[in-house]
């Protein structure tokens, strides 16, 4: 009797359902983003996706089409660099997020003020890279452009690219619109975006520190938030400049919802004692959720070709 296990297509490729579903909800937003408020206002902020715009307002092309076209040649020089499971996946992204934009395309704009296109706009995208981020499959485009770009110039940084990149666009579009507006707009709109991004991503992993300088009964604290709370705690050693005693310091990082259960129990065992709380901008590791925002399925981190 054969017991080998099927192997799935995802499984071969090395994605799981969840994380195609997080690419789904990041192009479904992305593609709202567009044909709701940027495409009919001819805000280009940015990307593949902005090139688009401007092709649209100018030869009334599809969004989607132009934005696959545009990743195909990206495509193609990353098949030699990122391999072919790293560039099936691409291509898979890029289809489903033109296919959904041309598709949405039949949406009316929400408003005509562009200003508030490009707050509505910005806080969609920012929610759509959220979801990209945690999907971890490369879309395409200007980031999978710059990721390239950078194996060839390892002097020159990610964000810097991704900065001449987005703003050549925005350049175009000025150009293209005749007003220099039009780049303001633009500008805008990658603030909004970005803002609301790392807002978002922050707070997955947002936590409060906590340095307690316990008198009495450390080790019954230190127990009760190894073993009630199933929170790690480091102690470590000080020297009180005033008396010049050595004393022990605990060091506890916790999630936001879990500070009054330690303040609570750091209060029973010793009412007096002096506590510093700081919040931690991000935490990773085992007990907190790890985010890499620039990692994607199969990407390693330095390309040796």
């Amino acid at each position: 009797m054969n017991d080998t296990k099927k192997t799935t297509l995802l499984e071969k490729i090395g994605v799981t359902p969840k994380q195609i579903g997080y690419l789904m909800l990041s192009d479904l937003f992305y593609a709202l983003a567009l044909d709701l408020f940027y495409v009919h206002n001819n805000i280009a902020a940015g990307g593949l996706a902005g090139i688009g715009t401007v092709l649209n307002s100018l030869f009334g092309l599809p969004v989607g089409v132009v934005v696959f076209i545009l990743n195909i040649p990206i495509c193609l020089w990353g098949l030699t660099l990122k391999g072919k499971s790293y560039i099936f996946m691409s291509l898979i992204a890029v289809g489903v997020y033109s296919t959904i934009v041309d598709v949405l395309a039949f949406l009316p704009s929400v408003t005509d003020d562009k200003l508030v296109a490009v707050i509505c706009g910005g806080i969609l995208y920012g929610v759509a890279a959220s979801f990209s981020v945690k999907a971890q499959i490369s879309a395409g485009g200007t980031d999978l452009l710059a990721k390239l770009i950078i194996t060839k110039f390892r002097h020159v940084s990610l964000g810097t690219l991704l900065l001449l990149i987005d703003g050549s666009i925005v350049c175009l579009a000025m150009v293209v619109y005749g007003e220099i507006e039009a780049g303001i707009y633009a500008i805008l709109a990658i603030a909004v975006t970005s803002i609301v991004t790392d807002k978002i991503n922050s707070g997955f992993n947002k936590a409060d520190m906590f340095y307690i300088f316990a008198n009495k009964n450390m080790d019954k604290i230190a127990h009760a938030i190894l073993y009630d709370m199933e929170r790690g705690a480091t102690c470590l050693t000080g020297t009180g400049m005033y008396a010049g005693a050595e004393r022990k310091i605990l060091l506890v990082v916790v999630k936001p919802n879990e500070m009054p259960r330690l303040k609570a129990i750091v209060h029973k065992y010793d009412p007096s004692a002096f506590i510093i709380l700081t919040s931690a901008f991000e935490i990773i590791g085992e007990g907190f959720e790890d985010l890499n925002l620039t990692s994607t399925i199969h990407d390693d981190d330095d390309i040796e070709k």
